[in-house]
């Protein structure tokens, strides 16, 4: 709690909820940096979540989360969250330049809607400008219903949870991506975040992202073939999703954790492989950096190998520094690589902490 004085700057809390489980972070700014106050990875509370679980939680289990986080030091219930992907959808528009003076939220709006078959007034809509490409002026255009985002808004608001935010996910999996590290201009660069039941490759130039490609695919799919072919226990099924290479170690486990992750990658890894080559023609000039990876199975052996394998490119699993710090702190001896698949779970809840202009 000593972050806490001196003027020191606190963050809304950044929570993730998927099928699965809670993500949170929350940040605190002090004139010496960004550092992490308080972080959390909990299951969700209904029992067989993996099966049953709705990704939107009702306000008893909201209420239930939020008491596990005042206890694992977390402050205030103000919270910062994403909007939910598979109600999103992502456009390109070509739009006047903001200097035109033309009235273009209002252009980009109509374009959208068009190309939804709704109503202007249907959706929220999150949109910026793409590197210019020539003559044209392209954005990039993220709308959310409003219907969703009202059913999201009244379940937290039902819990006593006040939302200062919602983000766009691929924005969140950006900036956490990006903490700690500083974005080389005009290069390409790929996150990919393995979700439970998607998964977002989010592409950028520079600071900028250009491409994002939903992949129908998530960790859920390996917990599944575990439990069903492998017969594997609800447990051991958890670890293999977990990464924990200390849980059961023989050498049939070690085999179905190879084969389970290895399937999965071939497939994430193709949709990946289509989203950089849609790119890369687009932006002929700009050479690919890095692949940063968070989620699930962000420093699995076989998902780093497909990746290298299939595209050739740097592969990294850099977790939020603060976040490790904090982690180390709490901890003692414990190395990153024990604590990367945790804390790369972690990097879209902080991306969303890391908004301290709410």
């Amino acid at each position: 709690m000593g972050f806490l004085s001196n003027k020191a700057r606190l963050s809304a809390i950044g929570l993730e909820v998927d099928a699965h489980e809670f993500r949170a972070v929350q940040l605190v700014q002090t004139a010496h940096g960004t550092n992490t106050l308080a972080w959390a990875i909990f299951p969700r509370q209904v029992a067989g979540a993996f099966e049953s679980c709705t990704t939107l939680p009702e306000p008893e289990e909201l209420r239930w989360a939020s008491s596990i986080l005042e206890r694992r030091g977390f402050v205030g219930n103000l919270v910062s969250i994403p909007s939910p992907t598979s109600a999103c959808s992502s456009h390109v528009v070509e739009l006047p330049p903001i200097d035109s003076g033309a009235p273009i939220e209002q252009l980009a709006r109509m374009e959208v809607a068009r190309a939804r078959r709704c109503n202007p007034a249907d959706f929220e809509l999150g949109y910026w400008a793409l590197p210019s490409r020539g003559r044209t002026q392209e954005s990039l255009a993220v709308a959310c219903p409003r219907t969703v985002i009202d059913q999201t808004m009244e379940s937290y608001h039902s819990a006593g949870i006040v939302i200062a935010g919602m983000d766009l996910m691929e924005l969140a999996i950006q900036r956490g991506s990006l903490a700690g590290l500083a974005a080389v201009e005009n290069e390409i660069n790929a996150s990919l975040h393995i979700g439970w039941n998607s998964s977002l490759a989010v592409l950028s130039l520079g600071e900028t992202v250009i491409y994002v490609r939903r992949i129908e695919r998530g960790a859920r799919s390996v917990w599944k073939l575990a439990t069903e072919r492998y017969r594997l226990s609800d447990k051991g099924a958890d670890a293999i999703v977990d990464d924990m290479e200390s849980y059961n170690t023989t050498d049939a486990s070690v085999k179905i954790r190879k084969e389970l992750w290895s399937g999965f990658s071939t497939e994430i890894v193709n949709e990946l492989d289509v989203a950089m080559t849609y790119v890369s023609q687009s932006y002929r000039s700009a050479p690919f950096g890095k692949i940063r990876l968070s989620g699930y199975a962000s420093a699995n052996p076989a998902v780093i190998e497909r990746l290298d394998k299939v595209l050739g490119i740097d592969v990294v699993f850099a977790p939020p520094g603060a976040i490790v710090e904090h982690a180390k702190n709490e901890s003692g001896d414990r190395s990153i690589k024990d604590m990367c698949p945790q804390a790369c779970r972690l990097t879209a809840a902080y991306g969303l902490a890391a908004r301290f202009d709410r």
